[in-house]
This record gives structure tokens, sequence and C-alpha cells, in this order.
């Protein structure tokens, strides 16, 4: 399988290079000013990572022991889902493989769990937050957009159109099956995807508990020479990019938990049987 790298982190990722001032004309940018601080991010201690090559920490080679072969490696421990338990002091898990897409998610990492991540089951351990950072690859194969309004069924995800729209929304009620109280924040690309964004967006909408993290609106577009030599291998970012990209979650997370504190104050006990 040829795997593609995913724009929206790549685009974002230019940031160190530019001021808060050029990275929006309103002062609600939450990636305005990039903390590594994770903040309010570790009241979450239980994070699962759904996503394509860049959730899973690929990194392009051009030697594998000594012989010219290109490939590309999903690296888990470099990704920056694992960067952020790091700088959180929790845990995490990667549900993520170069190449992915909705549908593709749906059987290799629910239904039938065959995947480049030791075969990990979604369902096997349920979480209190995920980020979900898939679409590159739906756009780059064409998989149709469909309608949000048609292609879900708000009582059996299983009869949810096979379009992005139904595939999209069915991985969030596949994870509210299993942790019903769960938060997951939901990742828009930041550039030429306006379709595929537009199904991102009206998640929040549909479904209890989740929340925009906008690349779109708030990414830097940004494509330095300079950036790429930094935090580049190839056409996937190397360790350090990753690193920034944890940095960048975390503090764009925090500002929606300050900005919407009433809705995370009971965080410590989803999962559990408790409630106040």
């Amino acid at each position: 399988m040829k795997i593609r790298c995913s724009l929206f982190l790549l685009l974002l990722l230019c940031a160190p290079f530019a001021s808060a001032e050029e990275h929006s004309s309103d002062n609600m940018n939450p990636i305005a000013t990039i903390s590594h601080d994770p903040g309010f991010c570790s009241i979450f201690h239980h994070w699962g990572f759904i996503g394509d090559s860049l959730c899973s920490g690929e990194l392009e080679s051009n030697y594998t022991n000594g012989e010219k072969r290109k490939g590309w490696n999903d690296m888990y421990e470099y990704s920056w889902g694992q960067r952020m338990c790091a700088q959180m002091g929790v845990e995490g898990e990667n549900y993520s493989q170069g190449g992915e897409t909705t549908h593709g998610w749906i059987e290799h990492f629910w239904n039938n769990p065959q995947n480049r991540n030791s075969n990990i089951d979604a369902k096997a351990r349920p979480k209190q937050a995920y980020i979900m950072a898939l679409g590159e690859n739906d756009e780059h194969q064409k998989f149709a957009i469909g309608n949000t309004a048609t292609d879900i069924n708000k009582e059996d995800f299983t009869q949810n159109a096979n379009t992005y729209a139904g595939c999209y929304a069915g991985i969030i009620q596949r994870v509210k099956s299993i942790q019903p109280d769960a938060v997951i924040f939901v990742v828009t690309m930041p550039k030429g995807s306006d379709p595929y964004n537009k199904v991102i967006r009206q998640m929040p909408e549909l479904f209890p508990n989740v929340y925009l993290i906008d690349l779109e609106k708030h990414a830097p577009n940004y494509w330095g020479k300079d950036f790429r030599k930094r935090y580049f291998l190839g056409g996937h970012m190397n360790a350090a990019g990753y690193q920034w990209t944890a940095y960048m979650f975390l503090t764009y997370i925090n500002w929606i938990i300050e900005q919407h504190w009433q809705d995370f104050v009971q965080a410590g006990f989803i999962g559990t049987p408790h409630k106040f």
C-alpha cells in the first residue's frame, strides 16, 4: 500500500516561524502562541488517537540495513499522541496507521482488528478522550463525501451510508457505544478540503461531548524551506516535527477546556460508574 502523508499537519507545523499576528487576523486563535505546558489536558488520563500516517509518527527512510529501499515506517513512540501523553504523564493508544481512511479504519481497527499497530483493537480499552484526525486519504482516493442529513442513522450506526459522512460519524458512534461520555476532538484539514471539512465541522452539532479543532481556520499557512529542513524527512515529519505537533494540540485543547470549563467538571468520572 502506498502511504500518503496527511496535509493537515504538514501545513500547521510551520508556526514556529510566524508571529502570533501572522497566525490570525483575530484575537481568538487558540494556537497563536504555542505552549509546552499540557495545562488542563492532563485531566484526561486515558487517550485514544484515531488517524493516518501523521497520527502514527510515520518516518520516511531511504535505506534499510544499508540497502537502498524507500520505506514508510509507523513509529508510534514518536507520534504526536504519544508525545502528548509523555508531556501529560498519562497513557494513550494509537488507533492509526499510514494510508488509513474512515472506511478502512472501521474495518482495520473495529470490525476485524488487523493493522500495523500489533492488530490493536479500538474496542478493547475505552478511553476518556480521543483525537480524530482522518480525511486526507479519503480525499486523495475521492471517497464519496455524502451528506450528514441523510447518511447517519442515530439509532444504528451499522446502517450509516458508506460515505465519508456516514463513516466519519460512524467512528464517533462506535466510540460512544463503548464510552458514552468520552470527549472527542475532531480535526479539520487546513487546506484544499472544504467539502470534507464541512462534514467534520458538523460533528459537534450532531453528537454530545464532541469539540472542533479547526486547523483550516487557525493553522498557519506557511511552507518555508527552513522549516522543512528542520522538521521533515521527505514527505513526512521527523521526530522534532511530531513533538511540536504535540505542543500544538495540547495548546488548542487546553484552550477548548478553558472556554467550556463547565463541560469538563466531571471529566474524572468518565469510564466509571460515578456521577455528580
